[in-house]
């Protein structure tokens, strides 16, 4: 979508399945539908107003009840609930809240960063705590693809998420267009992944030689269809808005 942007086309958008290899639980299911849309011009706060104006408009038309969508860094969310500042506190802050909170870390083999142990937090005691928010400024390690913004004491992501009744509904982004930069990220990722053992990823080199020629101001969002609809429906697992689960698919 990115180089069908580099060539004219704006704004756009498209409705598809897409994979993710084990995810399966009470809100994943491994084949699942997405909404993703981008325009040019626009920048992460635009595309948070966008995001929140099609949530609104759907709720509306279905006569849905909701609470007024509220806008909160993600500093503000993370510090009110942990105590900490998600973008300097170091693991061993990290993993005393963890254990202060009774909660077990998943097994691990020892090559864990900040990010894995603000992520293991945000998902145990923030996350569940989201009614009705987006969420943005994300830490800068948290955003592969997002612009980079220097604030006074530590950079942060032009990131956003939308969360609904405690789970996430979608994700955007400032997006980033330094094909330097993007590369370098990609690497550092590579490396991260094989630290931990997992399978690295290959480096998108369509995408990168786009990024060099030139590419336009934007904010992308993706946008989980069946977790809406269960945040519509009130349903209790993915189950009950998909068709055929992937075990009688």
């Amino acid at each position: 979508m990115k180089r069908l942007l580099a060539a004219g086309l704006d704004p756009i958008f498209q409705i598809t399945p897409v994979f993710r290899l084990g995810d399966r639980g009470q809100f994943h299911n491994v084949e699942f539908t997405m909404l993703e849309w981008y325009r040019i011009g626009d920048n992460y706060q635009t595309g948070m107003f966008l995001l929140a104006e099609l949530i609104r408009f759907l709720f509306d038309a279905l006569e849905i009840e909701w609470g007024e969508m509220g806008y909160h860094s993600y500093r503000d969310v993370f510090e009110s609930r942990v105590g900490l500042n998600p973008h300097t506190a170091t693991i061993e802050e990290l993993q005393a809240v963890c254990h202060a909170h009774k909660r077990t870390y998943p097994d691990s083999n020892g090559n864990d960063s900040p990010d894995d142990w603000l992520d293991f937090l945000f998902a145990e005691l923030v996350q569940p705590e989201l009614e009705s928010v987006i969420v943005y400024d994300f830490p800068e390690t948290q955003s592969q693809l997002a612009k980079i913004r220097q604030d006074e004491y530590y950079a942060v992501s032009e990131r956003f998420e939308l969360f609904l009744k405690g789970h996430e509904i979608a994700n955007g982004y400032h997006e980033a267009r330094n094909a330097a930069e993007l590369r370098r990220r990609f690497q550092k990722n590579r490396e991260r992944r094989l630290a931990q053992g997992k399978s690295w990823l290959p480096v998108d080199s369509r995408l990168l030689t786009v990024m060099g020629l030139g590419f336009p101001q934007c904010s992308g969002t993706a946008l989980g269809i069946d977790r809406l609809l269960m945040a519509m429906l009130d349903a209790e697992t993915i189950e009950d808005v998909l068709t055929f689960p992937i075990e009688t698919a």
